[in-house]
């Protein structure tokens, strides 16, 4: 049985951050940055990817957690807890320095190993009142992760009224933009979590890992055959702790891994391809651990969402993760 305080915790609002500088797939290929033809990725369903400069993964993070402070109305001073979610390990330290040779990583002094985005973020965006607690080590699954600690810290400690889960990943100078057919894309995003929302609130998360399979680089055929068996399993086991079943959702809100998947998974999940709000895939690409919250915020924007829905949120990540988390708008 569902425990019924689960249902009083809800997200109270999203916000994200794109670099500005957007390149199409021609584009890309001109910069040796694909591994495929642009018209393969063409074909998965992307269309240009959203690249970083000067800007760092925790600069992008904090614009957009300040934009939701504003947005939202909320005082630093509130927030008891900050959860920053990492999904790349350059993403666990704040290494902005540019690194001789284009490297990912630069440590001019040992000391740099601990300087964590989290703490930056705390004393930067005034949070004078909240701990700070970092999460990593599941790939595009780690906010899932950070929510769901969130969440349960909510119903945990009494005197806990709101939680900022945030994160950004930002890929190397000159790394490859295509991974698996996937067009890979830097952002930020940051959501927060409130105590006796009536809007989007959360009725159940599950997570599912399959540490078998984590060197992904030797398992890529594996992972692709694990994928979508396990997806489904997941989705469905998750929505039976909220109590639905599939034919309840209204919205599907995706991760951006190609929408040549989504129709796959779709398919075996027996929904229609109008409940999937894909119109991301080909504008934003895939953001690491974003994409979720960034078609999240963009969803409810667009008016088409009504009292009463249901929204299931998958995504998967390397590690092996498989999370979902289902809300009621």
């Amino acid at each position: 049985m569902t425990d019924p305080r689960r249902d009083q915790i809800a997200i109270a609002g999203v916000a994200y951050c794109l670099p500005s500088s957007a390149f199409t797939l021609e584009e890309l290929g001109t910069r040796g940055s694909l591994k495929s033809a642009p018209e393969t990725l063409a074909g998965f369903g992307f269309q240009q990817a959203h690249i970083a400069e000067d800007e760092s993964h925790v600069e992008m993070a904090m614009r957009a957690a300040r934009d939701l402070l504003e947005e939202t109305g909320t005082d630093p001073r509130d927030i008891g807890m900050v959860i920053y979610a990492g999904a790349l390990t350059s993403s666990s330290t704040l290494a902005v320095e540019p690194a001789p040779g284009g490297g990912a990583l630069y440590l001019p002094d040992l000391l740099d190993l601990f300087q964590y985005p989290v703490s930056r973020v705390q004393s930067e965006l005034g949070l004078t009142r909240a701990a700070a607690i970092g999460v990593d080590q599941q790939a595009c699954a780690s906010l899932f992760s950070a929510i769901r600690i969130g969440r349960d810290m909510l119903i945990a400690e009494e005197e806990l009224s709101a939680v900022l889960c945030m994160g950004a990943d930002k890929l190397p100078p000159n790394a490859p933009r295509e991974m698996i057919y996937n067009l890979i894309s830097d952002a930020g995003c940051a959501t927060l979590l409130r105590k006796g929302g009536s809007d989007n609130r959360i009725l159940a998360v599950g997570h599912v890992t399959k540490g078998a399979f984590w060197d992904a680089a030797e398992m890529e055929n594996e992972i692709i055959a694990a994928y979508f068996p396990t997806a489904r399993t997941v989705i469905l086991e998750t929505l039976r702790k909220g109590g639905l079943t599939i034919g309840d959702i209204d919205w599907i809100v995706p991760h951006n891994v190609s929408l040549r998947s989504w129709e796959i998974l779709l398919g075996l999940l027996e929904v229609g391809r109008e409940k999937l709000f894909d119109e991301n895939i080909a504008r934003v690409g895939h953001t690491i651990a974003s994409d979720n919250l960034i078609n999240l915020r963009d969803l409810l924007g667009s008016g088409r969402v009504r009292k009463g829905d249901h929204l299931l949120l998958f995504t998967f990540g390397y590690g092996l993760n498989w999370s979902c988390i289902v809300l009621e708008h």
